[in-house]
């Protein structure tokens, strides 16, 4: 059995042909006209940081990759010899953490804790910030649609599995605002291009190119890193080849996840499914373990995303994140080009 199940009411993303989404399109009209005006009346508004800015983010709700992307950027502008930090939102954060820090926080924390992070809905505050404590170049994660801050690059991410949540605003789709705000895009970023064929991403790059010519294309896809059990141990991408798995996630793209793990080879005996940014109980956690118990499961695997959540614990020794780095696997040259392009407005 390795079909999704999806707890307490949670469900997949709404089929675009249903009688609710329909009923739903006039509202979707009223959203996107509202999204629209408030992106042209923001942008003209838009107050700018002393150093440039470099925005990742999407026009889809849901997860398209957006953190392991600006862990990739954050990265290689280290390599560069600059000072990055990060400016977010905080979406979804913990109210029982004393820092009021989300997921994504947690991740980038662990994964890069020589680059600052900065969270608050002032992101302009929080840069004025960064910038005081010798940031020289900020990194807006999520920042497609926060035009109230100038940006110097804007990468839009898409993913490929589900480019444009069903063609239809919220809510009688996924997109956040009209497609036609893609025009303000310096890069496109086509994020799990190798989970998807060869003939649905050709599909997917050719309408990009007819519909917003000569926006450069990156193709990007996530390279698994290594299994990390809960307690901090570590094994390599192979090692769990062939065995039978329970999988859990609380991600905005379940799909990508099982695709990723039968990329591995290992054998799904089941995918469980919350919804985005869901916080654990220990009764969703004993769900898991008599599902596995159920299932003779040899582990029970999750994302880094549900990992961050989860307290360690000895007794749950077969339980395994799936760690990842975001890796170019097209367009290397263009995107170098806009990362140059930050560090020479720096000498400007």
């Amino acid at each position: 059995m390795n079909d999704f199940i999806y707890p307490s009411g949670v469900g997949p993303a709404g089929n675009p042909d249903s009688k609710l989404s329909r009923c739903l399109l006039p509202i979707s009209w009223v959203y996107g006209l509202a999204a629209s005006l408030k992106r042209s009346w923001s942008s003209s508004r838009a107050r700018r940081l002393s150093r440039p800015v470099l925005s990742i983010g999407n026009i889809t709700c849901g997860g398209t990759g957006k953190t392991p992307t600006v862990e990739m950027v954050a990265r290689d502008l280290l390599g560069m010899g600059l000072r990055p930090a990060i400016l977010s939102r905080g979406y979804r954060a913990d109210p029982t953490d004393e820092g009021r820090t989300n997921d994504e926080f947690r991740i980038l924390g662990a994964n890069l804790p020589e680059v600052p992070h900065y969270q608050g809905k002032d992101r302009y505050a929080r840069g004025l910030e960064a910038i005081e404590r010798g940031a020289d170049v900020l990194v807006l994660d999520d920042g497609f649609q926060h035009t109230r801050l100038h940006r110097d690059v804007e990468l839009v991410l898409i993913d490929a599995i589900l480019p444009f949540g069903h063609g239809r605003v919220l809510p009688s789709g996924l997109l956040r605002e009209p497609l036609e705000a893609l025009s303000g895009a310096d890069l496109f970023g086509i994020t799990r291009s190798d989970l998807v064929s060869p003939v649905a991403l050709s599909t997917l790059r050719g309408y990009l190119r007819r519909r917003f010519p000569g926006i450069p294309q990156v193709l990007l896809g996530a390279e698994a890193v290594a299994w990390v059990g809960l307690t901090g141990t570590s094994d390599p991408p192979e090692a769990l080849r062939g065995k039978r798995v329970l999988a859990f996630c609380g991600v905005g793209n379940p799909e990508s996840f099982r695709r990723q793990l039968l990329g591995l080879g290992v054998t799904l005996a089941g995918v469980i499914c919350y919804g985005d940014h869901h916080r654990y109980t220990d009764k969703d956690l004993e769900r898991m373990e008599a599902e596995a118990a159920r299932l003779d499961a040899d582990f029970v695997v999750m994302t880094q995303k549900d990992a961050v959540k989860i307290a360690p614990s000895d007794g749950r020794a077969r339980w395994r994140s799936l760690r990842i780095r975001q890796r170019i696997l097209g367009g290397r040259e263009d995107y170098e080009r806009a990362l140059e392009g930050l560090r020479q407005g720096l000498k400007a």
